[in-house]
């Protein structure tokens, strides 16, 4: 009698993500060229920059994340492919940056399974954090999982066993991976089973021990950065989480290509009343798709983007400059877009929409980008009456909408 063959199935999200990434290849000199969350964005090899190789590797990766590949099948099938492009050994490489040659290690074996490893742990927890938010009503917390052997970094070991909430802000940056070769894990529990475990005599720990820092300079940017003891430059953030939003946001901006008009400010306004908007308004990182564009506004920017983005960077100016919006104010982009009062093009690629409610009135700017694939929101604020009129005033002007009554 034969027997059932059980194959396991792809893990689908983290393949997800992976693809998202591949939209973006971007060549580098230095793994420091693009920093920690910035990778979730995008795909890149550090050396790469000057050889004509990303997609090759990024295939290679998909294949094995998909197939369940090791990585020394992934290795053994690469190698020949990089070795006939050049990309191989060590070779005088130019700095981008600077115009200087000097040496650098391009293509080995163990190179190549340091690639396949962290791009897989990267793939995996951006999957499991997708899981994490899905299941978070019923499976609330998370356990941090250290393998306790002489290999395990000591600041890690201290953690095996944490439990904390899903949403406790200490899985911002000491969610895993936490470093190069980082083998630890999250897993997602319930109350139940936080109590067996317990119960079982599991020595579970609900406070997280108290981090100590040092400073760390990124020599490419010259940005400095407080990172915790026991984490690897480049790892101080949450890779599932932020990898989770951007899976996310692709799969909105691909809803909105497709969607009627009248269903995009749903689809954004889910978005932006969701946990992931307010810690992104609170903490900026990344990219959040915020407010719908009508056709008139997209034709006045000369883009066919259907959904305006909302970067860290704007963010974070906003964060400076006005700090007197609130996350409810946040929340209204959606309706502002959908539904503006007034909408004036400012500029070759530039459009205002204001709205009046409770009598004041809301001021944002949008801009489409050089290569007018994207939109993106610039400005956000509070206007008043006068400034409105002046704004309206000036001559030249052009006034695509204008809902108020004579």
């Amino acid at each position: 009698m034969a027997t059932a063959q059980l194959v396991p199935l792809p893990p689908e999200d983290a393949i997800r993500f992976m693809e998202v990434r591949g939209r973006r290849l971007s060549p580098s000199f230095a793994w420091q060229d693009a920093y920690a969350a910035e990778h979730a964005r995008m795909f890149t090899v550090a050396k790469s920059a000057g050889f004509d190789i990303l997609q090759d590797v990024f295939d290679g990766l998909s294949k094995a994340l998909s197939e369940g590949r090791t990585p020394q099948q992934f290795a053994r099938e690469l190698t020949p492919l990089l070795k006939a492009k050049g990309w191989w050994g060590r070779q005088m490489v130019e700095d981008p940056a600077t115009g200087e040659e000097r040496p650098a290690q391009l293509g080995s074996t163990r190179r190549l399974e340091t690639i396949f490893d962290t791009n897989m742990r990267v793939s995996y927890a951006a999957g499991h954090w997708a899981d994490f938010e899905r299941n978070k009503r019923t499976r609330p917390y998370l356990r941090y999982v250290a393998l306790l052997d002489d290999r395990t970094r000591p600041a890690h070991r201290a953690r095996h066993n944490l439990v904390l909430p899903v949403e406790h802000p200490y899985w911002e940056k000491w969610a895993p991976p936490c470093g190069w070769n980082c083998r630890c894990t999250l897993q997602s529990l319930s109350q139940r089973e936080v109590d067996k475990l317990k119960a079982e005599g599991e020595l579970l720990k609900f406070e997280p021990p108290e981090d100590t820092y040092r400073s760390w300079v990124n020599k490419r940017t010259g940005e400095m950065r407080d990172i915790p003891d026991g984490i690897d430059p480049g790892w101080d953030y949450n890779p599932g989480r932020v990898g989770a939003a951007v899976a996310i946001n692709e799969a909105l901006a691909q809803k909105a290509a497709g969607a009627p008009y009248e269903l995009l400010e749903p689809l954004v306004a889910e978005r932006v009343r969701s946990d992931a908007f307010a810690r992104f308004v609170a903490k900026p990182e990344g990219t959040m798709p915020v407010m719908p564009i009508p056709p008139q506004i997209g034709d006045a920017l000369g883009t066919p983007a259907r959904v305006a983005l909302l970067s860290s960077e704007t963010m974070q100016k906003q964060l400076r400059n006005h700090p007197e919006l609130t996350l409810a104010d946040y929340r209204l982009l959606p309706s502002i877009g959908a539904n503006p009062t007034i909408v004036f093009q400012d500029g070759p690629n530039t459009v205002v929409l204001v709205k009046a409610t409770g009598g004041r009135w809301w001021y944002v700017a949008a801009k489409a980008t050089k290569t007018a694939k994207a939109a993106f929101v610039t400005s956000f604020r509070f206007a008043k009456d006068e400034n409105i009129r002046r704004l309206l005033s000036r001559p030249g002007l052009k006034v695509i909408l204008d809902t108020r009554e004579e």
